[in-house]
C-alpha cells in the first residue's frame, strides 16, 4: 500500500490524495486561508473533507496543542465533537427542506456568530453546504465576510462546479476541485473498509461512477439500489409513452425537488452507457446489470439520437440550476426523447 493512500486514510477519506496534500501544506506551513470551495460531483465527498478539515483545525491531539496536527487524531475531545456535530466553533448552514435558496437571514446569523470569540478552539468554522443554492442577496451579504473576514474564521464552501458561483465569490475563495475515484479504488475501499463482498462491490463500485460517497450510501442504505431500479423502469418505459404518459412522469418528478437532480444523473449516466454501446463500447458502461436492455435500446435508438438525448439532460439540468419552473423543463425534455415501439 502506497505512503499516499495511508496517509489519505488517516483522514477517513478514500482517494483524493493530491487535495488532502494541498490542506496539509497549509497545515504545515501555518497559511490557513480564510476561504475554501471544495467543487466536484454530487457524492464525491466534499461535505466530508470539509468536515475532515474542520477536525483537522480544531484537534487538540497533535505534538503542539497551540497549532494545528496534519492529521486529525479522531479521538480527542474536539475532533469527536466535529465529528458528532455538536463542537461549539463549528457551524453548518445549509439550504432548509423548505426553501428553495440559503437566504439572507442565515448569512447575517453566520456574519454575528463570526464576530463572536471562540469558545473552544484556534478557529471559528463555518461550513456551507450547497453554496449555489445561496440566493444573489445572500451571496452579496456573504461578500462582506469574504473581504473582511473576522481573525481565526474560516468559511468552508462546497458547489459541485465553480460556473454556479458569483465571480466576485470565486475571486476570495481558495478552490479544491475533488475527482472522480477509479472504480477499482471504490471497489477496493468496499470490500477492505466495508467489508462488502467481491461481486457487490464490483457492482456498486460501477455504478458509483467515481463517487465514493454514493458508493458508501448504497451500501449502508439498501433502498437506494431499490429507488434505482425504480427509476430505471420508469425511465426505460418512457421511450414507447405517449406524449401525456411522459407529462405526466414529468408532473410526479417535478414535485420531489430534492431528489430530481440525483434522477437526471442516473438519466444522464444511462444515456451515455447508450451512446457507448450504440458506439460498439459496451464493455465501457456504468450499469453494468443493465447491460442487456442497453444493448436493446442502443439498437433501436443510434449514436446520434442517444448523444442527443445526453445533451438535453445536460440543458434540463443547467435550467433547474437557474431557477427555471422544474416541471417546465421537465416537460420539454419529455418531447426531446425519441420514441421507441
Amino acid at each position: 500500500m502506497s505512503g499516499a493512500l495511508l496517509q489519505t486514510q488517516d483522514w477517513g477519506i478514500v482517494g483524493h490524495e493530491h487535495t488532502i496534500d494541498l490542506l496539509r501544506r497549509a497545515l504545515v506551513a501555518q497559511r490557513v486561508r480564510h476561504a475554501y470551495l471544495f467543487t466536484g460531483l454530487e457524492h464525491i465527498g466534499k461535505t466530508l473533507l470539509a468536515q475532515r478539515f474542520a477536525q483537522t483545525l480544531l484537534c487538540t491531539g497533535g505534538p503542539d496543542p497551540n497549532l494545528a496536527p496534519q492529521n486529525p487524531c479522531g479521538v480527542c475531545l474536539s475532533c469527536r465533537k466535529v465529528l458528532h456535530g455538536n463542537h461549539p466553533d463549528v457551524h453548518t448552514i445549509a439550504r432548509a427542506p423548505d426553501k428553495q435558496f440559503i437566504l439572507i437571514e442565515q448569512v447575517r446569523a453566520l456574519q454575528s456568530d463570526s464576530a463572536r470569540k471562540r469558545l473552544e478552539g484556534r478557529y471559528n468554522i463555518f461550513i456551507i453546504q450547497g453554496m449555489h443554492e445561496m440566493n444573489v442577496q445572500a451571496a452579496n451579504c456573504l461578500l462582506k465576510t469574504l473581504e473582511e473576514p473576522e481573525p481565526n474564521v474560516v468559511l468552508l464552501l462546497t458547489a459541485p462546479d465553480p460556473g454556479l458561483l458569483l465571480p466576485t465569490i470565486l475571486s476570495r475563495v481558495q478552490q479544491v476541485s475533488m475527482h472522480l475515484l477509479t472504480t477499482t479504488q471504490i471497489q477496493s475501499a468496499l470490500e477492505q473498509r466495508w467489508e462488502v463482498e467481491t461481486q457487490e462491490a464490483a457492482l456498486i463500485a460501477a455504478l458509483a461512477a467515481g463517487r465514493m460517497g454514493w458508493a458508501v450510501q448504497a451500501t449502508e442504505d439498501d433502498n437506494l439500489l431499490v429507488e434505482r431500479g425504480e427509476q430505471l423502469e420508469t425511465l426505460t418505459g418512457l421511450l414507447a409513452a405517449s406524449t401525456v404518459q411522459r407529462f405526466e412522469v414529468a408532473q410526479r418528478l417535478s414535485g420531489d425537488a430534492d431528489k430530481l437532480r440525483g434522477i437526471l444523473e442516473l438519466w444522464l449516466l444511462w444515456w451515455r452507457d447508450m451512446v457507448l454501446a450504440a458506439n460498439n463500447s459496451l464493455d465501457l458502461i456504468v450499469n453494468v446489470d443493465m447491460r442487456d436492455p442497453i444493448a436493446k435500446q442502443a439498437t433501436q435508438v443510434g449514436p446520434v439520437e442517444a448523444e442527443r438525448v445526453v445533451r438535453a439532460i445536460l440543458r434540463t439540468m443547467e435550467a433547474l440550476e437557474q431557477n427555471v419552473n422544474a416541471r417546465v423543463a421537465l416537460e420539454v425534455l419529455m418531447l426531446d426523447l425519441p420514441t421507441v415501439r
